[in-house]
């Protein structure tokens, strides 16, 4: 039975719509999970369950995102991939614009799901559960910024490995690996900035908590302003972690044309003088027949 075709639209809102889906599913795996490690005091969670969520919500949300277009879910990869792997830049606003939207949305939600618990132990609004939503620095802006940027590094550093490993059929298995790979930044890197890595999702995320009541949003719990930090941070850690990629890794790898083992010979080319190798094709010249092919014949 063939699948009726498409509605016709172009690739770019295509692109978009899997942006948009894609980072609503991360956005409302991820604060979901930390808002119930928060309204239960630690009993239904801690920091491994929350950071479990926020690997489940990125798995998914790339595999959504993934049936209409690339899957980025995360403006710093989105610019990365601008800059080292030739994405248009026309789409790169557009794509940006589309993560944040659907980052915002699902935070939305998450407010909305759990409001009733937010404002039982944290009637007031305050930094106390505002890390359901958006970053905070625990031990500084400076060491804040730092971690950000290196963050930020080893998830493209290693993400553009992955897209170059496994090609084919293997790439059903990217969004799975790149999983893996915020676990262990989350695991390693979590404690001194949250972790965001991701400017659609800490920015999106606090504005729908600005809107919603956290008047101190913008900035830590003694007024320094901080949402500015998440952006930029992981946007010097995108470009630098894809910089040294294609400085340490990719300009030394082996083309795939060279690197391929050549194929056994067969009787045929043996006979002719060659191994059947595509790379060197099998010319007249190389054909080579035996002395008694003729008396063969005629008889």
């Amino acid at each position: 039975m063939s699948r009726p075709a498409g509605p016709s639209v172009s690739p770019l809102t295509r692109e978009l719509v899997g942006e948009f889906a894609g980072t609503f599913i991360l956005i409302v795996f991820g604060t979901a999970s930390v808002a119930q490690m928060v309204v239960s005091g630690g009993d239904a969670g801690d920091w491994a369950t929350l950071t479990w969520g926020w690997v489940a919500g990125l798995i998914m949300g790339i595999y959504v995102a993934g049936r209409l277009g690339a899957g980025h879910l995360n403006p710093a990869v989105t610019i990365a991939m601008a800059v080292y792997r030739n994405l248009p830049w026309r789409s790169v606003v557009p794509y940006i614009g589309a993560q944040f939207l659907g980052a915002f949305l699902a935070a939305l939600v998450t407010r909305g799901v759990y409001n009733s618990g937010i404002v039982e132990v944290d009637p007031g609004l305050t930094t106390a559960s505002q890390t359901i939503f958006s970053t905070l620095p625990n031990h500084g802006i400076g060491t804040a910024f730092f971690d950000q940027v290196v963050g930020t590094a080893l998830l493209v550093f290693v993400l553009f490995a992955l897209i170059a490993t496994l090609q084919g059929a293997a790439g059903q298995l990217l969004p799975l690996m790149v999983g893996l790979l915020l676990l262990g930044i989350g695991f390693a890197w979590g404690t001194n900035a949250g972790y965001a890595i991701n400017p659609a999702r800490d920015f999106g995320p606090r504005l729908a908590q600005w809107l919603t009541g956290y008047d101190g949003a913008w900035g830590t719990a003694d007024g320094t302003p901080y949402w500015w930090l998440p952006i930029v941070a992981p946007i010097i850690g995108a470009l630098i972690g894809g910089g040294l990629y294609v400085l340490i890794i990719e300009r030394l790898e082996v083309p795939a044309e060279l690197d391929s083992p050549a194929p056994a010979p067969t009787p045929e080319s043996a006979e002719a003088g060659v191994n059947a190798d595509p790379r060197h094709p099998v010319t007249a010249a190389d054909v080579v027949v035996p002395a008694n092919s003729s008396k063969e014949a005629n008889r």
